[in-house]
């Protein structure tokens, strides 16, 4: 039989669907690879999201190729602009050629040294780029994942009870919880809860409050023990969680409230089921789109406020890692640390496309 080499009817066709999707995945797999200094978290973020590929029917499968062409691409060229940012930003220490010409030759070098296993060296640390992003990458992705759990987990409850009691106390609460959540800055709600449950002594107007239940100012690895691990970083996933929560749950409360005046949910109002099971059962799976939607939205702002946490707690983090190599213009390790936050960013949304299309075919153009 002959492969189907022409696009028909809009169709990129079988071939051609195969290369965009090997060339990509190929090139963001090895970009990946070598910037984790053989971590394989991002690459099997990337198998991952070429899994979910896999597994969609077509014209949504269809879709996502082009995406994930269109995120190489994206990658690709945010980190040439850095490039020409870094590389031209003033410092009287500088000894090569200012410019963009020069800054993208550097760029395209540095590329084939990120193909060969290399991100270079720092002047900031003793190691190489590759090796500081073994050692910080894994703490900020630990603090991520335990606050989009902990933001999950509080919004959906939180959304459902106020679209379950609308105007009531449950529904009350839960939007006063909201507002303050998006209201309070991230740097005041960390320090008040490090003074309040980590240092136990939050001076409010001379009146002292507070326990000293948690450890601040110290990160415990996983290996040491799965207990004193989480201890030291619920404070900071908390802190992380409390705003992000609130924007899930505004969010997910108005559209579970705009779900229960569809015909759907009337009929099944009609028809006696509880009111409680309506919410969960007949709004809340039509509502999971734009809930997936904002969670991939979000996460860019989670993963530029990872740096003000790991400050404020003194996490050693990617964050923190990327914040002193600004400080101390270290060329290599900013760059190093951009392409990677780029490639995470840009996986994260991919994933997010997918199950999007998972939970509503109807979305594929």
């Amino acid at each position: 039989m002959a492969l189907a080499l022409r696009p028909r009817d809009g169709d990129p066709g079988p071939v051609r669907l195969r290369l965009i999707a090997v060339t990509s995945l190929g090139l963001l797999l090895t970009l990946a690879a070598a910037a984790f200094g053989g971590i394989p978290l991002l690459a099997g973020l990337v198998a991952l999201a070429a899994l979910a590929v896999a597994l969609l029917p077509g014209p949504s499968r269809r879709y996502l190729l082009r995406r994930l062409a269109r995120v190489t691409a994206t990658v690709l060229t945010a980190m040439a602009l850095v490039w020409v940012l870094v590389h031209n930003y003033p410092d009287a220490s500088r000894t090569d050629e200012a410019g963009v010409v020069p800054a993208l030759t550097r760029y395209v070098s540095w590329l084939g040294d990120v193909v060969a296993g290399d991100l270079g060296g720092t002047t900031s640390y003793s190691e190489t780029v590759g090796q500081g992003l073994s050692r910080t990458i894994p703490i900020s992705v630990q603090l991520l994942a335990y606050s989009q759990a902990l933001a999950v987990g509080l919004a959906v409850p939180g959304a459902v009870l106020g679209a379950r009691f609308r105007g009531r106390l449950p529904d009350v609460g839960a939007r006063a919880i909201g507002l303050l959540g998006l209201t309070l800055p991230l740097v005041v709600t960390g320090v008040l809860l490090g003074q309040l449950l980590g240092v136990g002594d939050l001076n409010l107007g001379g009146v002292h409050i507070g326990v000293a239940l948690l450890p601040t100012g110290r990160y415990v690895p996983l290996g040491d023990g799965v207990g004193p691990h989480l201890r030291s970083m619920l404070l900071p996933s908390v802190t992380l969680a409390l705003g992000t929560a609130a924007t899930y749950l505004v969010l997910l409360r108005s559209e579970l409230l705009g779900q229960l005046t569809q015909d759907h949910v009337l009929l099944a109002r009609s028809k006696g089921l509880p009111p409680s099971r309506i919410v969960v059962r007949h709004a809340l799976r039509p509502a999971a789109p734009s809930a997936v939607a904002a969670i991939a939205a979000q996460s860019g702002a989670m993963l530029g406020n990872v740096v003000i946490i790991e400050h404020i707690f003194l996490l050693p983090g990617f964050g923190d890692y990327v914040l002193t190599a600004v400080g101390r213009r270290d060329e290599l390790a900013v760059v190093g640390g951009l392409f990677v936050a780029a490639v995470i960013l840009a996986v994260v949304n991919l994933l997010a496309d997918a199950a999007l299309m998972a939970v509503d075919p109807r979305l594929a153009p």
